[in-house]
């Protein structure tokens, strides 16, 4: 059984609003991070083009890749901290790669898109759990 099916309800309900918000005060001074490039825990990962700032509908749309590039969806809780125009997160960038594809950066997230962000983010947290 994995980590993720042997949590509670409440953990999960946690995890997924977690996910779709940005921790206190992780921005800053900042309104918008578009344009900014992405650290992940093991490096340079790409660069935001673009972002949703709503209160537990909040994600980032990270640009990967310099001949094929890829635009996956970042939940905002993996945001760690911001600054010099980059925001840093705690997800490798492996982790970063296996997250869900848009087709545009500014494409509608669609029921499935938003359910794969979430379950990225909760592997994540429940490995932070069992640590």
């Amino acid at each position: 059984m994995s980590e993720c099916s042997r949590m509670s309800t409440g953990d999960r309900l946690r995890i997924v609003s977690e996910a779709q918000t940005f921790r206190p005060g992780v921005l800053g001074d900042y309104d918008s991070v578009k344009d900014f490039a992405i650290v992940g825990s093991d490096g340079p990962a790409g660069r935001i083009t673009w972002g949703s700032y709503v209160p537990g509908e909040s994600y980032l749309v990270v640009t990967t890749g310099r001949l094929r590039r890829k635009h996956r969806v970042l939940p905002a809780g993996a945001v760690v901290r911001v600054s010099d125009r980059s925001v840093f997160v705690g997800m490798s960038r492996a982790e970063i790669e296996r997250l869900p594809v848009l087709a545009h950066p500014e494409a509608a997230l669609g029921d499935e898109t938003v359910e794969q962000m979430i379950n990225a983010f909760e592997r994540e947290a429940s490995l932070s759990i069992k640590l």
